[in-house]
């Protein structure tokens, strides 16, 4: 639990400060939605509201990360259930932050992120491999080292 706090918190830091960057990045007028302007009645409350709520996805991405430590689970299923951690809390917030204005931009917006969930997800499964390759290859050579030693040979 420690570490999942520990995650979560830092995820929550890094969540604001990238929420309010993409808000600035994406042209909105005073770095702000002009839907959420209008629900917060001021540019100060939007921005509190904006910056408080960006922070709780980057606590979802960075706590549900916890999820691949998972001996148990295949690297499909712990992939899968963070990724709808993640929508589980992107959706709404982006919905209340008026992040996209219509239900086609949020389901944009769903694919984009689950497309680039799976290209992350491709990646660690060829890193893996190629660990698992490496690994098998050193204890391979520690084998082969071990019965040339059995045998009488030097090494």
């Amino acid at each position: 639990m420690k570490r999942f706090f520990r995650l979560a918190a830092t995820g929550y830091v890094l969540g604001m400060a990238v929420g309010n960057m993409i808000a600035a990045l994406t042209g909105h007028l005073n770095i702000v939605s002009p839907e959420l302007l209008q629900k917060a009645g001021s540019l100060s409350a939007a921005l509190l509201w904006q910056t408080l709520l960006s922070g709780l996805i980057g606590a979802a991405g960075f706590g549900g990360t916890l999820l691949y430590k998972l001996d148990r689970w295949p690297l499909a299923a712990c992939d899968a259930v963070h990724l709808a951690l993640v929508l589980a809390v992107f959706l709404p917030v982006g919905k209340f932050l008026g992040w996209f204005p219509s239900a086609a931009g949020a389901l944009l917006m769903a694919i984009i992120m689950s497309a680039v969930h799976f290209l992350i997800f491709l990646i660690m499964c060829a890193h893996y491999r190629a660990q698992v390759r490496e690994l098998n290859e050193l204890n391979e050579r520690r084998m082969l080292r071990n019965q040339y030693k059995n045998i009488g040979g030097t090494v």
